[in-house]
């Protein structure tokens, strides 16, 4: 099947990054933009699997940008976007060995100076204020007061809904595999089900990007890795905790009302791209929690109810490939390494504006897929055992 019809342009990926560039080109005056999605919308990579936690403290300035000015616009969100994208106001909690205690004052800073509130608290204060956080070790605390959490599949529904209202297409099912080139310059996309046409393709689909962006001699560096988190049923009340990464365990983990708590399982990377992520073990999740149950007692005879295991696209820096690669009009938005959630309104704004208006937007300058092959792959300003 081709569709003769052209489009303005081609978002390959329907996850939450996808959904927003659509709904921001879409907000931007372009008329005809397609949506490819390979399963079933919201995506069958991260979105649909993320704990969906929303802070800002980052090890990395760059990241701590782009996250400051994605949380505003979920809380923001009826107005910004419309529909309700679950947006929670729980706190977060940044712990970390007080080794770290410089980096995490000179992060924090950076919070703030980005225009996020966030600051610097004791141990004890903060579980004072968390009843079910246990702090008895040495550690270092940064707080952000407006943390907390969303859902990433709603999110995603509703910047679609958006772009769909101002005539947007979703097409679910379709694989996109190559990107068509005439001369120096892109005119569309072939999948499963036939031809495309557009003069701008963005690829917004994790480790799927590529595979199509190899057919237009781009070698983009995203793998795929197993990402996992399970539902403990601990009866803590929802305010009974922040969501918090604990860098001093390597993990994080976030509440729900109803007494849950979601949190990170490692998991074994290794994921076939054309398979589907193996679920999460128990022997993964016992030992996930065995980790964690020191900071979160109750976790330690909980009922675990629910497990979510996927894949999400990582680049070797572990920062998003965001750019211009190859021909005229093939665009990278792609290997957020976990990080895609609460970026990804601010993401979409920007990429936008800058494929529309031709300017190169300073906050996505860090991001550019050319770092690997100039060999200045992205580090970060101050950091962690883990982070």
């Amino acid at each position: 099947m081709t569709d003769g019809q052209p489009y303005d342009a081609i978002v390959v990926g329907g996850g939450v990054v996808g959904a927003s560039l659509a709904h921001h080109l879409m907000l931007r005056g372009l008329r005809r933009v397609l949506v490819c999605e390979q399963g079933r919308f919201p995506g069958a990579g991260a979105t649909s699997r993320s704990g969906g936690l929303l802070r800002q403290h980052h090890t990395t300035h760059a990241d701590t940008r782009l996250a400051v000015q994605g949380l505003r616009a979920y809380q923001d969100w009826a107005e910004r976007v419309g529909g309700d994208c679950g947006y929670r106001r729980t706190g977060f909690a940044m712990v970390v060995a007080e080794s770290y205690a410089d980096s995490l004052a000179k992060n924090t800073a950076a919070v703030q100076e980005a225009g996020g509130r966030a600051y610097l608290t004791e141990a004890d204060e903060l579980a004072a204020e968390y009843p079910g956080l246990r702090l008895d070790r040495p550690v270092a605390v940064s707080f952000e007061p407006d943390g907390g959490y969303a859902d990433p599949a709603a999110a995603a529904s509703d910047l679609l809904a958006s772009a769909r209202r101002r005539g947007a297409v979703l097409a679910e099912g379709v694989r996109v595999t190559s990107v068509t080139v005439s001369g120096d310059r892109v005119t569309g996309v072939t999948g499963n089900l036939g031809a495309f046409s557009a003069p701008l393709v963005l690829l917004a689909g994790g480790a799927w990007s590529r595979e199509p962006a190899a057919t237009a001699g781009v070698d983009l560096p995203v793998e795929p890795r197993r990402i996992g988190i399970a539902r403990g049923r601990t009866g803590e009340p929802g305010h009974a905790l922040p969501v918090c990464i604990d860098d001093t365990l390597g993990t994080y983990f976030r509440p729900e009302a109803d007494g849950g708590l979601w949190f990170g399982v490692p998991a074994d990377p290794a994921v076939p791209l054309d398979g589907w992520p193996t679920p999460l073990t128990g022997a993964e999740v016992d030992a996930a929690r065995r980790n964690l149950a020191p900071r979160v007692p109750a976790l330690t005879g909980a009922l675990i109810d629910g497990s979510r295991s996927g894949l999400d696209g990582y680049t070797p820096d572990r920062r998003p490939l965001i750019g211009p690669v190859g021909p005229e009009g093939l665009y990278a938005c792609t290997g957020f390494s976990g990080g895609g959630f609460k970026t990804a309104p601010a993401v979409g704004e920007l990429v936008a504006a800058e494929v529309t208006g031709g300017a190169p937007e300073e906050l996505l300058a860090p991001y550019r897929p050319g770092r690997f092959g100039a060999g200045t792959p992205a580090g970060s300003d101050f950091p962690y055992g883990h982070m």
